[in-house]
């Protein structure tokens, strides 16, 4: 922040003597300088700072009261929202409409009196504007005469009764990213900017236990992506071999990666799937989806750890305290986003709750819940941190839970269970060789010739398969079932075939003998079938039966 000196120096003549005007100051020189320095002379001693504070009115004071409270800085957008604009003028045009005698607010009123300066400096959101009071006068001011609390923070959010019909948070989202990731290792799975093309959307869909709606499926692809155990390859979503370091972890610490995955992920964009909402992204602008969850995570902080509290008063925290969180300079009018209803624009700050609001509640009643963070109820306006959620948070150590993983089951007609809780790595192995049959608690799989032949288009042999089952089932495999797949591995991935013939049949072995040693009938025979029968070439029938009835020998034909 810059001190009063630094402040001063930058202005031009005329606006120094606008501030001069107002201290009853009289600069008698036309040095910019010099005028600077016996400016800063005066307004550094305590008693006409007291004396300037004093000729404020109520509301300028509580102005910069509020400036004040917040360090002495703000951003140059929520200090317009709050107290006005101050109009930038060059000295000509300062001194033909002299703004200092008619301010068109607060702003311009304590400008003008030099109490407050802008400036352009860094934030989380890029290069932005800044109102503040110059360092060296911010500790002469008189804010002991009032009853202002300069040193007020946001206030935690008082917890609510427990409310009925809960949605409790779970940790589905790993059974299904690990359904995810052994579809995309068996079926070639398309991807785009939005996460999975809807035909592999549709195609999922039934082997889940949570919702496919587009968000959920983008979710899930941008976090397999950002852990870096799957790829995009030639267009398609394919599992990495470093997914057996994350499908076989516990299941507390599964979802610690992927809530980790999530906090630092760029791939996935919360506000592309808030409803209602409509971003167009061909206008070149982008918002930083980590802002936001990281806004989230600090108001967090504010919540009760064990207890239900409104969403509503939390997303007012923000807004009040950190609206512009994810607005670079607080522009509310550069991004392109429709309402999906209406189609009209959303621009501007009174749009605030339309989008930044709506995207902070989607982040808490979405991911979070999808996560396993945050328990939601009466329709995501109330929520409730779980175990989860309060270590991401940083309220307690993240939870250790070591239980026995159940063994996946086999029957002797080659279906298999695979219980929720067995190991992810082992459910990921059985899905490549079998037929899926249904998505629950246990999982069901069916071992068939569609299964084993889709284990041969992935290069699995047979001496694998078994390998497999033994270990995973600790030598539980049924000897049905090992037969059947030592049989199909005798067979190898080249299938047994059934064919359609047509018979020649005579009445004796002579007459067989002529046809097959006449040129012009022996052309259109297969192989012999026994004495008096012989197999002929199906596409070449007709031209038989015509050869047949030129050399005399009549033809039935049977159906």
């Amino acid at each position: 922040m810059q001190d009063l000196n630094q402040t001063l120096l930058a202005y031009d003549l005329e606006m120094l003597r606008v501030i001069a005007n107002r201290w009853d100051v009289d600069l008698n020189t036309r040095d910019p300088q010099e005028a600077a320095a016996r400016l800063v002379a005066v307004m550094r001693s305590p008693d006409r700072v007291t004396d300037a504070w004093n000729r404020l009115d109520d509301d300028q004071r509580r102005a910069l009261q509020t400036l004040l409270g917040g360090g002495g800085t703000m951003s140059a957008a929520l200090f317009k929202r709050l107290f006005g604009d101050i109009r930038p003028m060059g000295p000509g045009k300062l001194e033909r409409e002299k703004p200092y005698l008619s301010p068109v607010g607060l702003a311009e009123a304590l400008y003008y009196r030099g109490l407050i300066a802008t400036t352009l400096d860094h934030s989380a959101t890029g290069t932005q504007g800044f109102v503040f009071v110059p360092s060296d006068l911010m500790p002469l001011m008189p804010i002991h005469q009032t009853g202002y609390d300069l040193t007020a923070e946001p206030e935690p959010l008082e917890a609510v009764p427990p409310p009925p019909n809960v949605r409790a948070a779970d940790t589905i989202l790993v059974d299904d990213l690990a359904t995810l990731l052994a579809f995309c290792q068996v079926y070639n799975v398309g991807i785009g900017e939005t996460g999975l093309i809807a035909e592999a959307r549709d195609a999922i869909k039934p082997h889940l236990l949570g919702s496919a709606t587009t968000a959920r499926l983008a979710l899930m692809v941008s976090l397999a992506l950002d852990l870096g155990i799957a790829a995009e390859q030639n267009g398609a979503l394919r599992p990495l071999p470093t997914v057996r370091r994350w499908l076989e972890l516990r299941r507390t610490d599964q979802v610690r990666a992927l809530t980790e995955a999530w906090q630092r992920s760029a791939l996935y964009n919360e506000l592309w799937y808030v409803p209602g909402l409509k971003p167009e992204t061909s206008a070149g602008w982008a918002n930083d989806p980590l802002l936001a969850r990281q806004t989230v995570l600090s108001f967090l902080e504010l919540v009760p750890p064990d207890a239900w509290w409104p969403v509503d008063e939390l997303v007012d925290e923000v807004k009040e305290n950190e609206p512009d969180f994810q607005r670079p300079a607080g522009d509310y009018d550069s991004w392109y986003i429709r309402d999906a209803q209406t189609g009209a624009y959303l621009r501007g700050f009174d749009s605030w709750d339309r989008v930044d609001g709506a995207m902070l509640r989607f982040i808490l009643i979405g991911p979070m819940n999808g996560l396993g963070l945050l328990d939601t109820a009466q329709n995501g306006g109330l929520c409730r941190l779980t175990a989860y959620g309060r270590a991401f948070v940083g309220m307690t150590d993240w939870p250790s839970i070591k239980t026995d993983q159940p063994l996946i089951r086999i029957s002797d007609d080659g279906t298999i269970e695979a219980p929720r809780a067995a190991s992810r790595y082992d459910r990921f192995q059985v899905a490549r060789f079998t037929e899926w049959l249904k998505a629950a608690d246990p999982f069901v799989y069916r071992l068939s010739a569609a299964g084993l032949t889709q284990a041969a288009n992935q290069k699995i042999q047979s001496e694998q398969i078994l390998t497999f089952l033994r270990n995973a089932t600790r030598d539980a495999v049924p000897e049905s079932v090992v037969a059947m797949i030592e049989t199909w591995g005798l067979a190898g991935d080249s299938p047994a075939t059934l064919e359609r013939l047509v018979v020649l049949r005579v009445s004796s072995p002579d007459l067989l003998n002529t046809i097959q040693s006449t040129p012009t009938l022996r052309r259109y025979l297969s192989a012999p079938l026994g004495p008096t029968a012989v197999a002929v070439r199906a596409d070449q029938v007709d031209e038989l039966v015509a050869a047949l009835q030129a050399q005399g020998i009549p033809v039935e034909i049977v159906a």
